[in-house]
């Protein structure tokens, strides 16, 4: 077995072979502009802004032999669409590892969120990669991931501003990479756990208003520490699941994973209004159960409704050592009900998709916080055929769209050599109903050895793309992603201008 001193007395030649980097999950370590992509279809001329999409892009083989995925180097690629064409662009995120293997010319950094395993050299440096979302706000364009501060980036240039912390005035060192933005006031509401450093239980509430400022910072204790991916906003609530994903001190010390999952642990989900104290944060209790991300969530009298996708585990080590029954962990959209008029109980759960696993859930985001009718998401149908190649980590095969109306599902199968990356959802236009609008999306063509950014009508939905535009390149599946419109950029977007 290759030991932590062992590992940092070499400089690893190559990338392993292992799953999580092999087949679509192989690394593309390209910052690249390409003017001019090919397309086949009409772009929609309502389609003017950029794509943006985030996500880990290793720019080392792993320090320690091999590594989980979400460990990767912090990748934005932006897509820029307008008048019918498109351009790209992609950049590394600077953040303070990066730049420092990057001088180094090696890996220097060790497991997932494990600081135990690090190079001397680089003990205590900020390890974040920014590498999973993206979010738009205040005229301000940011890169985020759950164990740092948040990166600010040029919007056009993608070139890395520096950490962002309201100025000094924010006290939590983390933000999750799942902030809510309001539609209706414009805030941005957002938590941090570990917020007062790694391996610390705290966990703050936080908004900034419309304009940028941090109006609210509240900090309270959980009751067990755990990884907490997603939450729900609502108009009148703030709703944090706390799951069995648990974290052990001497565990990570002795080099172990920063996470495990605990099945004899109980799910406890805490309800605070948005207007009131982290001190009234009232909990509800369940099974041991995990939830990466949210599809929407809203307050309907004395009772709160959050739609995610439910798996019976985490795909952690088991607190034992032993590897997670991969069974189990299989997404299902699902909703939680809470009754405030019942706290402490436990909450109630129905799923709304049965046959197929789903997750990177998707909703028109002018709905967001509030009651609505049109979901999009990623599907793993295994009836449908299956490449091997492509089936590896995270990958996906069907679009899907659930009308919560009718309980109808509409699906678009992407094909057997084809990875479907998370679909971002863009309004028709700004008096469009809700759900009307594109579909966009990567696609990873193994056989190709190239992306494609596909464009489908939510209105011909089951009809796939009515345009296709083809990335010379391999672009690593991403984890999420938003669209940023010319207007609310404040111009015509142009990379070469």
């Amino acid at each position: 077995m290759t030991t932590v001193s062992d590992a940092r007395s070499k400089v690893a030649r190559r990338f392993p072979s292992s799953d999580t980097f092999a087949g679509i999950n192989r690394p593309g370590r390209i910052e690249a502009d390409v003017k001019n992509l090919e397309i086949d279809g009409v772009l929609p001329p309502q389609l003017s802004g950029i794509l943006y999409r985030c996500g880990p892009d290793p720019a080392f083989p792993p320090l320690l032999g091999d590594d989980i995925y979400i460990n990767g180097d912090g990748m934005v690629s932006m897509y820029v669409l307008s008048d019918g064409h498109a351009d790209m662009r992609t950049r590394y995120v600077r953040t303070e590892k990066f730049q420092a293997e990057r001088q180094a010319g090696r890996p220097l950094f060790g497991a997932y969120r494990n600081p135990y395993t690090d190079d001397p050299s680089v003990q205590g440096m900020d390890r974040t990669t920014a590498n999973t979302s993206m979010v738009w706000h205040a005229g301000k364009l940011f890169s985020v991931k759950e164990d740092g501060l948040t990166h600010r980036l040029d919007p056009f240039t993608l070139q890395t501003l520096g950490k962002y912390d309201f100025d000094g005035q924010l006290r939590s060192k983390t933000m999750t990479a799942h902030p809510k933005i309001d539609p209706v006031t414009g805030e941005w509401v957002f938590f941090g756990y570990s917020a007062a450093g790694e391996m610390t239980p705290d966990i703050a509430l936080c908004t900034a208003n419309a304009g940028g400022r941090l109006t609210k910072e509240e900090w309270f204790l959980p009751p067990y520490a755990s990884c907490i991916h997603d939450w729900a906003v609502t108009q009148e609530h703030l709703v944090v699941p706390i799951m069995p994903a648990t974290t052990d001190l001497d565990r990570v010390m002795a080099g172990g994973p920063r996470w495990a999952w605990d099945p004899n642990e109980t799910t406890h989900v805490g309800v605070v209004r948005r207007d009131g104290s982290a001190r009234d944060i009232v909990y509800f209790e369940g099974p041991a159960l995990w939830s990466f991300h949210t599809l929407n969530a809203f307050t309907e009298g004395n009772r709160v409704h959050v739609d995610l996708g439910v798996s019976e585990a985490a795909p952690f080590p088991h607190v034992d050592g032993q590897l997670v029954d991969r069974s189990k962990l299989q997404f299902h959209l699902t909703r939680w009900t809470f009754d405030l008029d019942r706290p402490g109980s436990e909450f109630e759960q129905r799923r709304l998709i049965e046959d197929v696993a789903v997750d990177f859930p998707e909703v028109d985001q002018r709905r967001q916080t509030r009651s609505y009718r049109h979901g999009f998401m990623a599907g793993r149908d295994w009836s449908r055929p299956i490449n091997p190649e492509v089936a590896r980590g995270v990958w996906f095969n069907t679009l899907l769209h659930i009308d919560h109306e009718t309980g109808e599902t509409e699906r678009w199968y992407v094909g057997e050599d084809a990875n479907l990356q998370e679909p971002v959802f863009v309004e028709r236009g700004p008096d469009a109903p809700e759900g009307d609008g594109y579909l966009l999306a990567l696609v990873n063509r193994i056989t190709e050895g190239r992306t494609e950014l596909i464009v489908v009508d939510t209105a011909r939905f089951q009809e796939g793309p009515v345009a296709t535009v083809h990335i010379p390149m391999h672009i690593r599946p991403t984890f999420h992603g938003l669209w940023v419109s010319a207007e609310d950029l404040g111009q015509v977007p142009d990379l070469w201008r």
